[in-house]
C-alpha cells in the first residue's frame, strides 16, 4: 500500500515521472521516434499518477467503514 500523501506530493511525483520519461526517451528512443511522441507518453504517465494516486479523502472514507 502506498503511503498517505497530499495532492502536492502526488503533483511532485507526477512531475518527476514526466521528467524521467522525457530523459529516458531522449536517450533511448529519439533515434526512432520524434520527441512529441515521448511528450504524449510522459503526459499520460503524469496524468496516471495524478488520477490514480490515493488521495486523503479516499483514505478517510475507508477508515469510516
Amino acid at each position: 500500500m502506498l503511503p498517505r500523501m497530499t495532492w502536492g506530493n502526488w503533483l511532485f511525483w507526477g512531475i518527476m515521472v514526466f521528467i524521467g520519461i522525457i530523459f529516458i526517451w531522449l536517450v533511448l528512443f529519439e533515434k526512432f521516434l520524434p520527441l512529441w511522441v515521448g511528450l504524449v507518453i510522459a503526459l499520460a504517465g503524469f496524468s496516471a499518477v495524478i488520477v490514480y494516486g490515493p488521495h486523503l479523502k479516499e483514505d478517510h472514507e475507508e477508515l469510516e467503514e
